[in-house]
């Protein structure tokens, strides 16, 4: 196996994942993993893929060829991938060590390369295109009920954690972002006249989403009387971030996690509750209330319209629930 050629088609189909995808880095991160896991494979489907020119196979018929060899600068070559067969047997190998959910995210970053190779014309055929995925079940994302956000927010103090905590929270729900884009703001993000926050989402894509009254009341709050006591006494300049922690750091997604759970905890909410909990209320809520379902799409920074239209099956769910409890002859 011609490792350091591998290598060179990972770094650049990297590329491309970035700069024509629009890939977060967090996604390319995962895709550069399952492919290299694939490529040092070498039990079961040993040599999963063989990129020395003087192996080179035929995806469709499993019969070895003689290619011509080009330099590893990642121009047209020869190459041993691995055909339809074996690829399918090294998918079965992971079916038996991992979860539905994670095969069908490695062979969605195993199709994707090899579609980027066969346009690039790095290899004749896609083998990849005779491999099908695990059936996932839809799961329905788990969400807030008005009376457990109304809990969960409540249940902070008033010393300047619990402001910036009751702060983070009230904005994760009136606005629905992303928990990584909560922790990539920063003070001049927030424009308080306007009641809004500029965000940079997934692919690099800014977009504006809203606040409410309660949410500007906290953010106000946090911001006029408790950043600079986390911060060591310094003023919030425009650059800063806008939620920081004791050590006047900007604070991560996984400090994030922690803090709604410790309150959802404290709350008594006996259900599984993330940051992401509050982005899929915020849109449940929204739909209950009548929202259009493309005014929704715009305000989570869905790229389609189909990734948002989960959220009716979720409002449908709820409502069923209230008409069973609800109707005399239900």
């Amino acid at each position: 196996m011609d490792g350091q050629r591998g290598q060179v088609w990972l770094d650049q189909f990297a590329g491309y994942l970035e700069l024509e995808r629009n890939y977060s880095s967090n996604t390319i991160r995962a895709y550069m993993n399952d492919l290299k896991q694939l490529i040092e494979s070498g039990s079961g489907a040993s040599n999963t893929l063989d990129f020395s020119p003087e192996t080179a196979r035929n995806p469709n018929s499993g019969l070895e060829s003689t290619k011509d060899a080009a330099d590893t600068t990642g121009t047209k070559s020869s190459s041993g991938l691995l055909e339809a067969d074996s690829l399918r047997a090294y998918i079965r190998q992971m079916q038996d060590s991992y979860s539905r959910p994670t095969v069908a995210r490695k062979i969605s970053a195993i199709r994707s390369f090899y579609r980027y190779l066969r346009r690039e014309q790095l290899i004749d055929e896609d083998p990849s295109k005779m491999v099908r995925g695990p059936k996932l079940a839809r799961r329905l994302p788990s969400c807030l009920d008005r009376e457990e956000v109304t809990k969960l927010l409540a249940v902070t103090d008033t010393s300047s954690l619990g402001v910036r905590d009751r702060s983070l929270m009230e904005v994760l729900y009136a606005s629905g972002m992303r928990v990584s884009e909560l922790c990539g703001l920063t003070v001049q993000d927030y424009d308080a006249a306007a009641k809004e926050m500029r965000v940079l989402g997934k692919g690099s894509k800014e977009r504006v989403v809203l606040l409410n009254d309660s949410a500007q009341q906290w953010l106000q709050m946090y911001l006029t009387d408790h950043w600079s006591k986390l911060a060591g006494g310094r003023v919030p300049q425009p650059e800063h971030p806008l939620f920081v922690s004791r050590q006047a750091t900007r604070l991560s997604s996984r400090s994030v996690h922690r803090i709604v759970l410790k309150y959802a905890k404290m709350a008594g909410i006996n259900k599984v509750i993330t940051p992401h909990t509050l982005r899929h209320t915020f849109a449940t809520h929204l739909l209950e209330g009548g929202a259009d379902l493309r005014v929704v799409q715009d305000l989570l920074g869905h790229t389609t319209i189909s990734t948002t239209q989960i959220y009716t099956h979720v409002s449908l769910e709820r409502l069923r629930r209230v008409y069973m409890t609800s109707h005399p002859r239900a």
